[in-house]
């Protein structure tokens, strides 16, 4: 079946709907990311149709609209508009602490630059005797996950990042964590990781931390 074949079949919506109105209520339903993968699943229409669909969606999303889709994460996910930041902020009571603490960093952006990695791995680049704790807050977060067992004798566990861990500091694929180059001869990562700072607040991209990212975010038509 042809993508044209796709975009023409007979829609999921009643009359009067349309693709960027049927994405606009996907995306706010979930409430979270949703990749082309799952899209696809949902709807039944090839990438291309999507694509056109989420841009016009997020054309439809502008000016005075309340909500923006962002990019993030693999995919797309429904936030609150900059413009509004006073009023949402007035709903949300309490935010959790997004910030990380210095050993968590430091132990994150090892696992991030050099994934997947061992315990013992990690212990050796940070130069301490033990890194569980701070794996295992990191695995409570949700931003590092067991990535298999390394082929070595006693097949210690390796750790990777999640796409929590994008969310977490507002970055597309790991392709955009900062250049190792950029900085000094020690703890490289963790200097990198930590200029990301200030991460995603936990209450996702509805939260008042998140909108100051969005409202930080360069226009489209802005020169490079």
């Amino acid at each position: 079946m042809s993508e044209s074949d796709l975009f023409h079949q007979d829609p999921l919506w009643e009359e009067g709907g349309d693709l960027p109105g049927a994405l606009e209520a996907l995306f706010t339903a979930a409430g979270e990311v949703l990749d082309l993968a799952r899209l696809r699943e949902l709807t039944g229409l090839g990438d291309g149709a999507l694509q056109q669909g989420i841009e016009k969606l997020q054309e439809r999303l502008c000016g005075s609209s309340g909500l923006r889709l962002l990019e993030v994460g693999g995919g797309w996910r429904m936030a609150t508009s900059p413009l509004y930041k006073e009023m949402v902020a007035r709903l949300v009571t309490t935010t959790r602490s997004g910030k990380l603490t210095p050993a968590q960093i430091e132990a994150l952006a090892i696992i991030a630059y050099r994934q997947p990695v061992t315990i013992t791995e990690l212990n050796a680049i940070r130069g301490v005797t033990s890194s569980a704790n701070q794996v295992k807050s990191l695995m409570e977060r949700q931003l590092i996950t067991p990535a298999g067992r390394k082929p070595v004798v006693g097949r210690p566990m390796m750790y990777a990042t999640t796409q929590a861990f994008l969310l977490h500091f507002g970055l597309k694929s790991l392709h955009d964590l900062p250049q190792l180059e950029d900085f000094g001869e020690a703890r490289l990562e963790a200097q990198a990781l930590a200029s990301l700072e200030p991460p995603l607040p936990e209450d996702g991209l509805f939260g008042e931390g998140a909108m100051e990212m969005i409202e930080e975010l360069p226009d489209e038509g802005a020169e490079s």
